[in-house]
């Protein structure tokens, strides 16, 4: 089926693939195609009835990435469909299509309002479902061509325990909010309440870490097994109803939703609960045990493991526009006086070298197109390529450029 995560991160990941390269010719070629991607959730020609009311909210049967089907509003899935809307407001404009943007960012500011209202419990976002109605699935029996056996009525239902399958319910699960991952990395601004993001980041760190996996039944693939130390991508906390037939895969570790989650976890300050998850993953796949070069999930060498490659770009607190011709980093270091880290973008990479006097972005290959960088650090003295440029200091760390500068080099920070 049509597939609500997919589909929204299409638009997310191509937001994503603008800022770093700046090609607005590139995003208007695109565009048709993504506006009739985003307008798919209202459709009336949407079987799976995504948003019909246009609420900015997702209510209808949304597949996804553990391979079925959820039902009713959940943070993970709608989180996906917030971004997109709040990426496609800022490009529509850029397309020459003001309108649409507005509308996308009318539909972002209602859904995410009601998202953070009633979609958290006070400790983590769940998914809104009565897992004892059956009628709820009977509105999707619609497609004539599906035989009976496969109508959501029918394959969703269990006879046994009076209770839909494959549902997160109350459920504590480890993409909750994980558009808000993207975001961070992206740019894109704040997708749900920040306070009550970290409250579920700690709560799933609470709830899903298991410093030994030997009392988990696990009925699924075995990723990590005996002693090993593991984050479930969903559990049930004590006091909530777990479904007889939960969401697939609940009790399993896969090492790339557990980097996205600790990555999470680290941009929102519990860095030492991040690092704990990530060294969780990194010590099963420590070359005695397992390849450290194949942290395997659904098969070998599986792609969702390069979500670590984020944790560079976490702990340097790198951003990126592109568009706007802006580059920044705010390292997330305990050394203040010390840090250097690889970074990357369309038409350029190198490295930037914090010291207690200086910050120097190296570019080893390419040119960056500058309007403003921002280092987090108030600067005395700016250099670009060994000359002195104007420049001027705008909200305390931001150095804005008199005119768009090209470095081919180096930039140059001496600090106060």
């Amino acid at each position: 089926r049509p597939c609500a995560d997919g589909q929204f991160g299409d638009i997310i990941k191509t937001y994503r693939d603008w800022k770093i390269s700046g090609d607005s010719d590139w995003l208007r070629e695109l565009w048709p195609t993504m506006r009739r991607t985003i307008e798919y959730a209202w459709s009336g020609n949407n079987v799976d009835q995504w948003d019909l009311d246009k609420t900015g909210v997702l209510w209808g049967r949304q597949h996804h990435t553990l391979d079925m089907e959820l039902f009713g509003p959940n943070a993970w899935l709608t989180g996906y469909y917030l971004a997109a809307l709040k990426a496609a407001a800022e490009m529509a404009p850029v397309c020459g299509d003001t309108e649409f943007g507005t509308e996308c960012q009318q539909l972002f500011d209602k859904g995410k309002a009601w998202a953070d209202e009633h979609l958290f419990n006070g400790d983590y976002y769940h998914q809104l479902i009565d897992l004892d109605d059956r009628e709820q699935l009977k509105q999707f029996d619609t497609d004539p061509k599906e035989p009976s056996a496969n109508k959501a009525s029918e394959k969703y239902w269990s006879e046994e325990h009076g209770e839909v399958k494959y549902q997160v319910s109350e459920g504590c699960e480890i993409d909750m909010v994980i558009a808000q991952w993207h975001a961070n990395l992206y740019g894109l601004g704040r997708i749900f309440d920040h306070e009550q993001v970290k409250s579920a980041l700690a709560a799933t760190y609470k709830h899903n870490f298991r410093t030994s996996m030997r009392d988990v039944p696990n009925s699924c693939r075995v990723y990590a097994l005996n002693d090993e130390s593991a984050m479930q991508i969903c559990s049930w906390p004590e006091g909530t109803r777990r479904p007889c037939i939960p969401i697939p895969y609940a009790p399993e570790d896969q090492g790339g939703y557990t980097y996205a989650a600790a990555i999470h976890m680290i941009q929102s300050g519990l860095v030492e609960e991040g690092m704990t998850l990530v060294r969780a993953v990194r010590d099963r796949y420590d070359g005695e045990k397992r390849n450290p070069w194949n942290e395997i999930e659904a098969g070998s060498n599986y792609a969702r493991a390069m979500a670590s490659f984020s944790l560079l770009n976490t702990f340097s607190g790198f951003q990126f526009d592109q568009v706007k011709g802006f580059i920044g980093f705010d390292p997330i270091t305990q050394d203040q006086d010390e840090f250097r880290c690889f970074w990357s973008l369309d038409g350029a990479w190198g490295e930037v070298v914090y010291t207690a006097d200086t910050i120097e972005l190296r570019i080893l290959s390419g040119s960056l197109q500058l309007q403003s960088c921002d280092f987090a650090r108030v600067p005395e003295h700016v250099q670009v390529d060994g000359e002195n440029v104007p420049w001027q200091l705008e909200e305390e760390t931001l150095i804005t450029f008199e005119q768009k500068t090209t470095a081919r080099s180096t930039i140059f920070i001496k600090l106060v």
